[in-house]
């Protein structure tokens, strides 16, 4: 019996199933140290917060009669304006 003899396709087969073995182990370790204390953002005074997502909820409530109502307008564009707001903490 010589050596156990390996075709080029074979080789690459096995150095290929030897990476994906490897990149599945280095990302399970990068996931399992992922911090736990994670903060939350600051999104701004409390009290604006609720105002507007009550806003959103009461036009939510509405549904199509909310699209003539400039109440729900108004609370649209500002919840359109503290999405699209640059973020400073960034």
């Amino acid at each position: 019996m010589r050596g156990l003899r390996l075709s080029p396709p074979i080789v690459f087969r096995l150095v290929a199933v030897g990476l994906v073995v490897l990149i599945l182990v280095a990302a399970s370790l990068h996931l399992r140290h992922v911090p736990r204390d994670v903060g939350v953002p600051d999104l701004g005074p409390p009290g604006s917060r609720d105002r507007l997502a009550a806003g959103l909820a009461h036009c939510q409530a509405l549904g199509m009669k909310a699209d003539g109502d400039p109440a729900c307008a108004a609370i649209w564009a500002e919840n359109r304006k503290r999405f699209f707001a640059p973020d400073v903490t960034r």
